[in-house]
């Protein structure tokens, strides 16, 4: 089972100053970017992704939908705040058998969520990971290239056998 990732998404918006700019301009556009890069450092990680924003000014019921296999977005209902539906949530799968992460700067939240059993991850901290993931992910698929000369990865560029490479041209020709 995969380690569970829940980020409190306004709280993470507007602790990082890129986003905090973005959602001066339009708020729809921060979430996005936040959505995006949470989605592909959670595929990088192997997380299962929960994305919380507070809907609890508006008149809205709640929605969530879903992105991918591993990636929730959800938007609270109109009388709940993010911090209570993250604290469900981790109360939820308190007993599950994997990691559970919380990703907020909210020092009550975190000292809530660390009374269950999650491990907290400050805004910075998540940051300083989410860049330290992405560069990695850039030198693997650069390394990867490299490796097999800028070619694709096909099994033509990777056996030296003149002979093993015949017999496997004769099977991919007779279908």
């Amino acid at each position: 089972m995969k380690d569970l990732l829940i980020v409190d998404g306004y709280n993470i918006i507007f602790a990082w100053d890129e986003l905090k700019k973005l959602a001066a301009q339009s708020l729809d556009h921060a979430r996005e970017k936040l959505t995006d890069i949470l989605v592909s450092y959670g595929k990088a990680k192997g997380y299962k992704l929960v994305l919380v924003f507070d809907a609890m000014y508006t008149d809205e019921a709640e929605k969530s939908m879903k992105i991918g296999r591993d990636c929730e977005v959800i938007f609270t209902d109109k009388e709940e705040t993010a911090d209570s539906r993250i604290e469900r949530l981790v109360y939820e799968h308190r007993n599950d058998k994997r990691i559970i992460y919380v990703a907020t700067s909210d020092s009550s939240e975190q000292t809530q969520v660390l009374g269950t059993g999650a491990y907290r991850m400050p805004a910075r901290e998540l940051a300083e990971d989410v860049e330290r993931t992405r560069k990695e992910t850039a030198a693997y698929d650069h390394r990867n290239v490299l490796k097999h000369g800028g070619q694709r990865n096909e099994v033509v560029y990777r056996v030296q056998d003149e002979d093993v490479l015949r017999k496997l041209e004769k099977i991919r020709r007779s279908k």
